[in-house]
Order: C-alpha cells, then sequence, then structure tokens
C-alpha cells in the first residue's frame, strides 16, 4: 500500500545527522521493507508555527501541496508531535481524503495548558492527537501522556530499531582508525553528539570531566569525539585545556562510516540527559561497544543494564565511575561488549520492532476500505 510521510520535524532529506533525521529515514526504509511504498510530502517548517502569523500564508499553500501529493494514498503517517511543532497537516488533510491518520512518537505535556506562552501549541498538538486513528511511541513516557487523552486501544508502544546491515564490527576499520590515532594498546572511548546548545552540550562537558578525572587518577585511553555544531570550538577548547593530546576531535561522521568509528572504540560514553530514544546507543551497541549512560529517559530503554552496557543515575560522579570500572575491569568490558551486539539484534531491529506499526497501519486501512 502507499503511505504519505509526513516529518514536521524536518525534512528527510535534510543533511542533519540528528535522531530526528535518523528515525525518520529508518522508519520510511522499515515501511519500504514491509512491502509499502513510502511517498515522502513536502516540508514545511513549522516549527512555533503559531507564533509566526506571517508564515500560515504559506503553511496553507503547503498544507494544499501536501494534500496533492497524498491524493491517492492509503494511510497517513506524521513523523512527530508535540507542542512546539504540533502536526497541523494532517488533521485536515486526512479529514479531507479521508483517509486513516497515524502518528508516529507524539508527546503530550498537560502543563504546557497552563501557560499562555504554550497553549497555541499545546491545543494544535491536543488536536492531532485526538483526531489520529492511532498514535504508536517509540518513548515510555509518551505513553503515560497518551493514557491522558486516549483510550488503551489507540496508542502502542513499540521499541527503538536499528535497520539490519547499516551497523557490524568492522576489525578492518578498527585496526586503521586505532593506527591513526596512535591507540595500538591504548583504551578508546568514543562518544559522539550534535553540539548544539543545551543538554548536548553539557552531556559532552560531562564525557570530558569525566576523562579528566580519569586522568588524574592514572588511566591510560584516548577520547574520540564524532559530532559538529555551534558549540565545538567551546567544547574542543575545553577538551585540550583538560586532555591535551589524549583527546581526538573527527567532527560530523557520515552514517555509513560510524560503524567503522564505534568498532574502533573499547567503549562508549555519553549521559544522554533528556535524551528522548538514543539511537546512537543502539548504533555503537551492535558494533560490539559497551555503552555508559545515565537513566534520563531514553538510555534505559535501549541499553541493558549489567549485559550490554552501564546505566547510572544522573549523577556525573556515577558516570565517571561507570566509565572507570569498565576501563579497570578488562574481563567486564570484554563481557558487555561481547553481549552488546546480540542484545541489539535480538530487540531493537527495525524489521522486529516495527512490525507492531506496520500491523496497525494495514488493519486501519482494511478496516476503512470496508466501512
Amino acid at each position: 500500500m502507499k503511505i504519505a510521510f509526513c516529518t514536521p520535524f524536518k525534512p528527510i532529506d535534510h543533511a542533519s545527522v540528528s535522531g530526528d533525521v535518523t528515525i525518520a529515514r529508518d522508519l520510511a526504509a522499515a515501511l519500504a521493507g514491509f512491502g509499502h511504498e513510502v511517498l515522502p510530502l513536502p516540508y514545511f517548517p513549522a516549527k512555533e508555527i503559531y507564533r509566526k502569523p506571517t508564515t500560515w500564508p504559506g503553511a496553507w499553500r503547503a498544507l494544499n501541496r501536501m494534500a496533492d501529493a497524498a491524493r491517492g494514498a492509503d494511510c497517513w503517517l506524521t513523523y512527530g508531535s508535540y507542542y512546539k511543532v504540533p502536526d497541523v497537516f494532517g488533521p485536515t488533510i486526512t479529514r479531507r481524503l479521508a483517509m486513516p491518520y497515524v502518528i508516529f512518537q507524539a508527546s503530550y505535556a498537560e502543563n504546557r495548558g497552563r501557560r499562555l506562552a504554550t497553549w497555541p501549541g499545546y491545543a494544535l498538538n491536543k488536536r492531532a492527537m485526538l483526531a489520529s486513528d492511532h498514535i504508536v511511541c517509540n518513548r515510555v513516557n509518551d505513553m503515560r501522556g497518551c493514557a491522558k487523552l486516549l483510550p488503551e486501544d489507540r496508542y502502542t508502544y513499540v521499541r527503538p530499531g536499528l535497520p539490519e546491515g547499516l551497523f557490524a564490527r568492522d576489525e578492518a576499520a578498527r585496526e586503521r582508525l586505532r593506527r591513526e590515532w596512535s591507540a595500538d594498546g591504548v583504551p578508546v572511548i568514543v562518544t559522539a553528539a550534535i553540539m548544539r546548545h543545551g543538554v548536548k552540550a553539557e552531556g559532552l562537558r560531562w564525557v570530558v570531566e569525566t576523562c579528566a578525572e580519569l586522568a588524574a587518577r592514572g588511566r591510560d585511553f584516548r577520547l574520540v569525539v564524532a559530532g559538529g555544531g555551534p558549540r565545538r570550538d567551546e567544547i574542543e577548547a575545553l577538551a585540550r585545556e583538560r586532555l591535551g593530546e589524549r583527546v581526538t576531535f573527527l567532527g560530523l561522521v557520515d552514517r555509513t562510516e560510524l560503524a567503522g568509528l564505534f568498532s574502533a572504540g573499547d567503549l562508549f560514553a555519553f549521559p544522554g540527559l533528556e535524551e528522548s530514544v538514543g539511537m546512537v546507543y543502539l548504533e555503537a551497541q551492535r558494533c560490539g561497544l559497551p555503552v555508559v549512560a545515565t537513566d534520563d529517559e531514553g538510555a534505559p530503554h535501549v541499553i541493558r543494564h549489567e549485559v550490554s552496557g552501564l546505566i547510572t543515575p544522573v549523577d556525573r560522579r556515577a558516570f565517571t565511575e561507570a566509565v572507570d570500572r569498565l576501563l579497570t575491569d578488562s574481563a567486564l568490558l570484554e563481557r558487555l561488549g561481547a553481549q552488546a551486539a546480540p542484545y541489539v539484534r535480538d530487540n531493537h531491529t527495525s524489521a522486529t520492532a516495527y512490525a507492531p506499526l506496520n500491523e496497525i497501519i494495514t488493519r486501519l486501512v482494511r478496516e476503512r476500505k470496508q466501512s
């Protein structure tokens, strides 16, 4: 069947390697793998559109373009809706075209309806969620929000999923990169994130300060950092000051090259502060890296504590001790690394994780045609 695919956060072909774009692409690939034809719809930047009346005429024109592109599709799927970027297109177009309307990853926060500044976004997001035929959540927190708004038969949890074949251990890349980094015989800590303002930059500062503490304890290691963004200069300056020659910054790394990067490491460390899903944890584990993260939101749902990695409280000292534990316990490091890839393979492949979404779409289309 044909699925009209709307991505309000970012266009699916965006140059960014952020989690939003990654999940959207993986979702489209999974649906294609189930035999569907995915029709990416024209993109319109709708972030906080309720604050920008000058964009409303353009949004209306975009709505009509989307409706034309979706005509003939069997179902509409929106990836992402919340108060800052509510799906303002799906409810109107699906009603106009009389097609099932599914949202993947919708967040409902009642507190946003209590403030005048966020009430319009709250109301538009609530409108979209109520108009949907089904909401599929890949975050446990979103399930709690859906429960406040919808009956149980209209929302479903699915585990985050990773495409098969994209990530695997690459021993040749490991040998080559470790030689480039002058890291033969030295444990390599890998971290990766978009270096933007807020919790991503704060998470990278955590990693730098953790490594500085470990260096002060006399631990031998090299830190390799992947990612770029507006805070890179600041973070790199901090790392150079605190770690000197122990750190290597790679800049942005294409997703197709991440498997080699992860394969060259010995452990992956990133706290994941307010991390909604944490796809990078799945990618690293699939390449055989044990990971260290905090229990703040998404990480515990993609990492199995003491099996594929270590989960700590949201406390930098606890995070540091977990990284140190892996650096100083080679048997634990080896055991968790050996278990990491099978954990992802058995629990988080797209074909398995997104099978419920496929079943929901198939059922809704069948029921709509029979009605």
